[in-house]
């Protein structure tokens, strides 16, 4: 790892977007967590840890250099040589917000490095400009359920801590779904009636979730703008999502754009949804990797690493 040199430690959670009718609008942050370290460098360079990285590219076109060097343009300066080391629990492409904890990993690195201590809703501002919708960058920036909007030009971010009664299930399937691919599927216009399903659904779904109502999530999960374009490459969504109820589930929902599931229950109902799960895995043909978590409510953390050192910072 880096020597004993003033280094900068960014931690950042993973995140699931949308939790079923809040496209683009609704995030949730997850203890699966993105750690990058960078320092000053002669020359630049690129590490990562662990086999599931390798697809990663290791030259300027690494998301997280590319957005440190957007942070810096945008400050007028152009950004040094830097060496980075990337370690990250986040599955790639599993709809777990992997470029979306980069992003925001990126720009907290390059905001201490340069010095600037801009605010994390400065940061989401630009983080929202990258990944064009603010739902996963603001979860993982600031933790909880995060409530989100953007018009094009200015982001907005309100967020939440959860409770631990409120368990999450994740079913993260054995293969890939990119969201470029994921959001061709959805058409460009859709009915006026599928808005105003979307909008009650959502609203009520983010009042539930705020005042502990979880038995009530099941109906307000319930979306008519993505997930019905999404069914046939996503193996066992249609069915998961219309047998919540019969299964004394709390709710469930694609996890951005998939292909991993993620599934609100009750801490007692952990044994029925992995027998459930796992019967959808055989009956669907799928291979799930089944991992019960809490909701990470604290967000994004850097600190500084200096020799003996360590000096937390946000």
């Amino acid at each position: 790892m880096i020597g004993r040199e003033k280094t900068i430690h960014v931690k950042v959670p993973g995140s699931s977007a949308n939790l079923g009718p809040g496209f683009d609008s609704l995030g949730l942050a997850l203890p699966l967590y993105l750690s990058v370290r960078v320092k000053r460098a002669d020359r630049d360079s690129i590490k990562v840890y662990g086999d599931h990285l390798a697809s990663l590219p290791l030259d300027s076109t690494n998301l997280i250099y590319q957005t440190m060097s957007y942070f810096y343009q945008k400050e007028n300066q152009e950004l040094p040589p830097v060496a980075i080391e990337i370690e990250s629990e986040i599955p790639l492409s599993r709809g777990l917000g992997s470029s979306g904890a980069a992003i925001v990993a990126g720009l907290l690195a390059a905001n201490e490095l340069m010095g600037s201590r801009k605010s994390k809703e400065e940061i989401l501002q630009y983080a929202t400009e990258l990944e064009g919708h603010a739902d996963n960058v603001a979860a993982s920036l600031f933790g909880g359920l995060v409530v989100t909007a953007w018009d094009g030009k200015t982001a907005k971010a309100e967020h939440f801590p959860l409770t631990d009664q409120l368990q999450v299930l994740l079913a993260i399937p054995n293969y890939t779904l990119s969201t470029n691919t994921a959001r061709k599927t959805i058409p460009e216009t859709i009915p006026l009636r599928d808005a105003a399903f979307n909008i009650g659904h959502s609203t009520l779904l983010i009042t539930y979730l705020l005042t502990g109502q979880y038995d009530k999530i099941p109906f307000a999960m319930k979306d008519r703008l993505h997930q019905p374009y999404r069914q046939t490459a996503v193996k066992g969504l249609e069915r998961i999502v219309s047998e919540v109820d019969q299964n004394r589930l709390w709710g469930a929902a694609l996890s951005g754009a998939g292909p991993t599931l993620i599934l609100f229950i009750h801490p007692n109902q952990k044994r029925v949804a992995k027998e459930y799960m796992m019967q959808i895995a055989r009956e669907e043909g799928v291979e799930f990797q089944l991992k019960f978590c809490s909701i990470e409510n604290e967000g994004a953390k850097l600190e500084i690493l200096w020799e003996n050192e360590r000096i937390s910072i946000q």
